[in-house]
């Protein structure tokens, strides 16, 4: 089997480790005793604890190859260049929208301009339209005072001549 092939190493952990050996226990005294069943049983040294851990090549702090590091640094130098790339792209897209955003804000500016100058001429334009319609109103007001003056001087005339019928004024105005 290669070292590459190694897929984990299993040891065995008792459930309460001692610092004595597992042939010899404590008495009451705390002094260390040995136990004399390991010399009447055969089968005695084949202790098996319950717990089983498994060491995976990954999970060990120490390599035993050293492609893997060579391995470990190169996924590492590949997962900083993506993260350099990525903020690259990252502030590169950020300029690109502020640039956006600036474009966009100097086009509404530049439609607020040109929304205040219509509305400017807009208001003039009311203004001047406005300013000849009072004109005409007032030459309008005249000229029905004009109109009545001169109906009646009309009507005057006819009744101071002789040859004259009776005019009605009404028929005089529906005339004109």
């Amino acid at each position: 089997m290669q070292p590459s092939e190694v897929s984990g190493i299993q040891y065995l952990v008792p459930s309460n480790p001692s610092p004595y050996s597992p042939h010899f226990s404590m008495n009451q005294s705390n002094k260390p005793a040995l136990d004399s069943n390991q010399f009447l049983n055969p089968l005695y040294n084949f202790y098996i604890p319950p717990q089983i851990h498994d060491i995976s090549p990954h999970s060990s702090c120490i390599s035993s190859n050293s492609t893997s590091d060579e391995a470990d640094e190169q996924q590492l130098s590949l997962i900083i260049e993506r993260k350099q790339r990525r903020m690259i792209s990252n502030r590169e897209s950020a300029r690109r929208s502020r640039m956006r955003k600036q474009r966009h804000l100097d086009e509404l500016w530049a439609q607020v301009v040109w929304l205040r100058n219509e509305n400017h001429q807009l208001i003039d334009k009311l203004n001047h339209v406005s300013e000849s319609h009072d004109r005409v109103l007032q030459e309008n007001t005249q000229l029905k005072e004009e109109a009545s003056e001169l109906r009646q001087m009309l009507f005057g005339m006819r009744l101071g001549h002789p040859n004259s019928t009776s005019v009605n004024l009404d028929d005089v105005a529906l005339e004109h």
